[in-house]
């Protein structure tokens, strides 16, 4: 069917639909095409079909209108088929006889349609917030049983995080509680929005007043921090204005994972929400994971940062070890300790940090660079068009490969990573080896421009692990088929370079085994 439950139903979707109609359409009228009922009769398909996606809501839940509109294909069809169609000698009473036929079955079917609609607002009712369309907590106990059931028997890991709007009683004291409904709406718009760029099974439920929890099946604390930073900084960055004033809006998050020692969801949640209370212990407007509050404001400057330099190198025994690029990592510079250190978060704007590109090209001989982008940075398009003005500026590096951690949702993937592409920038997909989401990952090959592979064992007296040279293989082998370079990190001394290097789908190597990252003073 074209008419379709509207919540359930995507553009993508609608529009293959739309293609099989309009193929069994054309069918019918095969040898036909240049004669004018069949033009008439597309041009008003066409018409009917933008009519139903532009007021699908409306027409799903009418049945009425949903009987015009399907009476409509249907004279449309009929009343224009040929005289010889598909083996039938079609007539004027043929055609009146189908259409009433079709009208009758499609009214007999009205009762149940209706009952089936109403059994589903009845349900979508209990088991959503009215206010803000999100799932409420009689849906959040439901669900988190069976993901907390899935991770426990498949060994999988499960996030689940705790967000609270700050001083929310105030904004409902100054601007009135209208007000503080469209905050509530605007802010699960803006989290909805952020969890779709990754995934579609994370899950946003309504479980207080201004109290929101966030569930991530199949993902990790560590995994799930960077999009809480992401939800944090959209809605921090949003303006939030009722009836001519703009009201300023921070949040506080509290995030944690199942644990061995877990019995059942409480027990996450009661962690979750612990954090949460830390977070607005310490001053609210951040994130605490399991109990450690982090540093997520920018109020550094540029001169306390830079970027380290760790060489990338060609792989194969025919190569001569020259350095093919520079992969970029941020480092802070401890005035109290005097010494350059990993910061806890990187968020440095874009700006600043093609500075800081800058200052290396400037003093390294190896013009090509690797850069790492948050999924946040990645599918923004201002960062992207800075991004590519640097690239394509006079000093800008010869290549550029832009780096990130884990696959977006690919309607979203698609169109930025032709936008990369097309200026000659190239994307490679890191940590491979720690992601579960294999499928998600292979489909996305097809993007991107290569994979990169991290290990962490080292070799010992017998040589390589067989496990570890069997998951190199495994991604070479995929790096191989899909024709993209495959790049393996963590190269850490001999024998391992020695092994790697006659391995014929490594085309580069990183790691310990060449030296460390360092400062770049035209060394590199």
């Amino acid at each position: 069917m074209i008419i379709k439950r509207a919540e359930e139903i995507n553009f993508g979707e609608y529009l293959i639909r739309c293609v099989a109609l309009i193929t069994v359409w054309a069918m019918h009228h095969m040898g036909h095409f240049m004669v004018d009922r069949f033009t008439i009769s597309m041009i008003i398909l066409v018409i009917i079909l933008v009519v139903i996606w532009r007021f699908r809501h409306t027409i799903e839940s009418r049945f009425p209108l949903r009987l015009l509109v399907s009476s409509i294909v249907a004279i449309d069809f009929w009343f224009t088929l040929p005289t010889h169609s598909a083996s039938m000698v079609m007539t004027p009473a043929v055609s009146i006889e189908a259409v009433l036929m079709f009208f009758v079955m499609k009214l007999s079917t009205g009762r149940q349609q209706n009952l089936w609609a109403h059994n589903e607002q009845v349900a979508h009712q209990a088991n959503y917030d009215r206010l803000t369309n999100t799932k409420n907590f009689t849906a959040y106990q439901k669900e988190i049983f069976n993901a907390f059931g899935i991770a426990r028997t498949g060994h999988q890991p499960l996030a689940i995080a705790m967000m609270d709007i700050d001083h929310f009683k105030l904004i409902n004291d100054q601007y009135g509680h209208l007000a503080g409904n469209q905050v509530l709406t605007e802010v699960a718009n803006a989290l909805k929005r952020v969890l779709l760029q990754y995934s579609e099974n994370y899950q946003l439920y309504r479980t207080g007043g201004e109290e929101f929890t966030l569930v991530f099946p199949d993902s990790s604390a560590q995994e799930i921090l960077a999009i809480l930073i992401h939800c944090w900084r959209t809605v921090r960055a949003a303006e939030y204005v009722y009836d001519k004033d703009t009201i300023k809006i921070t949040v506080s998050f509290g995030l944690t994972e199942l644990v061995d020692h877990d019995q059942s969801p409480d027990d996450v949640y009661k962690r979750a929400d612990h954090s949460l209370y830390i977070s607005k212990k310490n001053g609210r407007d951040t994130i605490t994971v399991d109990g450690k509050t982090q540093q997520l404001q920018d109020d550094s400057k540029r001169e306390n940062y830079a970027y380290f330099v760790e060489g990338i190198y060609t792989s194969g025994r025919d190569a001569d070890e020259r350095r093919a690029a520079n992969e970029l990592t941020l480092r802070r510079y401890d005035r109290e300790k005097q010494t350059w250190v990993i910061p806890e978060q990187r968020h440095l704007n874009i700006n600043t940090r093609i500075e800081l590109m800058r200052d290396v090209l400037v003093n390294s001989r190896c013009q090509s660079i690797v850069v790492s982008l948050s999924i946040a940075n990645f599918l923004n398009q201002t960062t992207a068009d800075k991004l590519v003005k640097f690239f394509n500026s006079p000093n800008g590096p010869e290549i550029m490969y832009i780096e990130i951690d884990r696959i977006p949702v690919l309607d979203l993937l698609i169109p930025m990573a032709a936008f990369y592409h097309e200026s000659g920038i190239k994307i490679v997909l890191s940590q491979i080896g720690s992601n579960r989401h294999f499928e998600q990952v292979n489909a996305s090959l097809q993007y991107i421009d290569g994979i990169k592979l991290t290990i962490q064992s080292a070799t010992d007296a017998i040589g390589m692990p067989p496990e570890l040279r069997k998951d190199i293989q495994f991604w070479g082998e995929i790096a191989t088929n899909w024709k993209i370079e495959f790049i393996v990190a963590g190269v850490a001394d001999e024998s391992m370079f020695t092994w790697l290097q006659n391995q014929d789908y490594v085309d580069y190597l990183e790691g310990p085994y060449f030296g460390t990252a360092e400062l770049p003073l035209l060394m590199s």
